[in-house]
């Protein structure tokens, strides 16, 4: 089969680790055969694979993927929000290069074309995307997969962890003290030397990104505190914090086109890592609509506000059929919420544009400012209690500001704390971290600590 050779590489598409291995092994299963399937992207990242069956009459060198797979995957992914990003096959005897065959039936045109050749023992992957008619090579990055550890590490039960000896040398981090913006900002060695461990153990490192506001990250690391299983000083979960209120207003970038709070979101969670944090936490919901663009520039696995309220919702409300969403406009809009909870059959009502201009966004935004009193509540208690009168079974306080004023007392329905959530879960995770392997590495190592599993 004649292939085109490509001739310019375009910006990378980044894998999971966990969803690339899913193509590969189908792809392997699929042989003396060539394999099929597709991808489904959200925005610029593939988040699920489609498998698809091979009906092609001449199936070892062509392929044909089942129009009733095609179609149930298409009508998924226009229900998710998702789209069609990559289609994959494989040469079981060839290069990953794109035959005529390949080009002429591409009938998907802004969807990558994935190829593995299967030839070697290792498998080689290519991925183009047609410029006017032409292939252009893209490359392509296997990441770890965050989501993966992060759903592993949440239905852990209990473990210990035995720290590995960093052989007494100290770990040096740079760190950068100039301002974010800066070109040359000035950066400080930091020798940071691990302390004699007494007992044997070491507990995982919470990095809070926090400023988004200030009251907020002061109330998850109350939450915290207060969710440790501690009876000393000294058995609490060891926290760092990075907490800079400079980072451009979520909502605003979201519904009004505001600056990009992307940059700002990177920096923090880096100063983070450079610190130690084994783990990130955000107390901030909108935060989250942009992670998609953060969690790949960094080095540690940032843990989902989202996922763990929706996961307190239905855990402890199982019975709850539509829940009542007090959050910002850039997390309503951002659908975050919604989507999670009806991956757990759980729908979602909002406020109406006026309830959630004069009393939601007015409360959360005296709140930001410290000025923060009764009035304050009762703006809330309104909203929550029309929400109420429309069906809502549960209340869930979706901005990190909320909570702050709003309590339990004040709403005649179960009020959920995405805050008090992602704290619970946050103490879980470190109390249960396990031994990750990080693309490959057979330890996930954080500063001078080695962890291993016992």
């Amino acid at each position: 089969m004649k292939s085109v050779p490509p001739v310019q590489r375009l910006d990378p598409v980044r894998f999971d680790a966990r969803l690339y291995r899913q193509m590969i092994d189908h792809l392997l299963s699929s042989q003396p055969n060539e394999g099929c399937g597709l991808i489904a992207f959200h925005k610029n990242r593939p988040v699920k694979l489609y498998p698809g069956t091979n009906v092609h009459p001449r199936p070892t060198d062509h392929y044909r993927m089942d129009d009733n797979e095609v179609v149930r995957a298409i009508n998924e992914m226009d229900r998710e929000g998702w789209w069609l990003g990559g289609i994959y096959h494989s040469h079981p005897h060839s290069d990953p290069s794109p035959s005529s065959t390949d080009l002429r039936e591409a009938n998907w045109p802004d969807a990558l074309m994935i190829i593995v050749s299967l030839r070697s023992e290792t498998p080689q992957t290519e991925a183009y995307r047609l410029v006017d008619g032409s292939p252009r090579v893209v490359s392509i990055e296997v990441r770890p997969d965050w989501g993966s550890w992060f759903e592993t590490v949440r239905d852990r039960v209990a473990a210990t962890f035995v720290p590995r000896p960093a052989n007494g040398l100290p770990h040096v981090a740079s760190m950068s003290t100039g301002s974010l913006a800066a070109s040359g900002s000035e950066q400080v060695a930091v020798d940071i030397q691990c302390p004699p461990i007494s007992d044997g153990k070491r507990r995982a490192v919470v990095g809070i990104l926090g400023g988004m506001g200030p009251l907020a990250t002061a109330d998850l690391y109350t939450k915290i505190i207060q969710s440790s299983p501690a009876a000393n000083d000294q058995e609490h979960i060891p926290v760092v914090m990075y907490a800079d209120p400079r980072v451009p207003d979520r909502t605003e970038a979201l519904l009004r086109g505001g600056e990009d709070p992307t940059p700002w979101l990177i920096h923090g969670a880096r100063q983070l890592v450079t610190i130690g944090a084994d783990f990130i936490v955000i107390p901030c919901n909108t935060a989250h609509a942009f992670l998609d663009e953060v969690q790949p520039e960094v080095e540690r696995p940032i843990v989902s506000m989202i996922e763990a309220a929706a996961d307190m919702i239905f855990q402890t409300y199982p019975q709850a059929n539509v829940v009542g969403l007090l959050a910002t406009g850039g997390t309503i809009g951002s659908e975050m919420y919604q989507q999670a909870l009806r991956r757990r059959g759980i729908d979602t009502i909002v406020p109406d544009s006026d309830i959630q201009r004069r009393c939601v966004m007015a409360a959360i935004g005296e709140v930001k400012a410290g000025r923060a009193q009764a009035s304050t509540t009762a703006l809330l208690a309104e909203a929550g209690e029309l929400l109420e009168l429309r069906g809502a079974d549960v209340l869930l306080a979706a901005c990190t500001e909320i909570p702050v004023v709003l309590q339990q007392r004040h709403v005649g329905v179960p009020l959920v704390d995405a805050t008090d959530a992602l704290a619970q879960l946050a103490v879980k995770t470190a109390i249960h971290l396990e031994d990750m392997e990080r693309a490959g590495e057979p330890q996930w190592e954080t500063s001078t600590i080695g962890w291993t599993f016992r």
